[in-house]
């Protein structure tokens, strides 16, 4: 059986990428995170700019101590009406999130978008640019 690669399974690649990336906002380590970022990776949000992975990572970590996101934090990501382009080794994805508060009763506490740049190396998507938007 010979299964081919298509855009349509290229754009479930990416997809799955920063569903991923969702998941572990929420329950993994910082370091399952940062294997999913290219090294040179840009994080915009709210007036601040994180450049490079290690800055990134430093910036995430930062909120999972503040308690924002991250186990123990009882938040959940959820992202929606995603729409990816792919184009060679270079994918974009345009979606809206609600950041769930898992409590005795769900509450949103925030609502926004991600656009993101995800680049191919060595076979695998890395997300390489994120703006989070209010």
């Amino acid at each position: 059986m010979t299964i081919q690669v298509g855009p349509a399974t290229e754009e479930i690649s990416v997809a799955n990428v920063l569903y991923e990336f969702a998941r572990l906002a929420d329950e993994g380590t910082v370091e399952e995170i940062e294997d999913l970022l290219a090294p040179d990776m840009v994080w915009e949000m709210t007036g601040t700019v994180w450049r490079g992975r290690a800055e990134v990572v430093s910036g995430l970590a930062s909120l999972r101590e503040l308690g924002y996101v991250g186990p123990g934090a009882n938040t959940r990501h959820i992202v929606t009406n995603q729409q990816v382009t792919v184009e060679g080794e270079q994918a974009t994805s345009v979606s809206r999130f609600l950041l769930v508060g898992c409590s005795a009763q769900a509450e949103i506490r925030a609502v926004g978008g991600y656009q993101d740049r995800l680049r191919r190396v060595d076979d695998r998507w890395l997300m390489a640019h994120r703006i989070v938007q209010d």
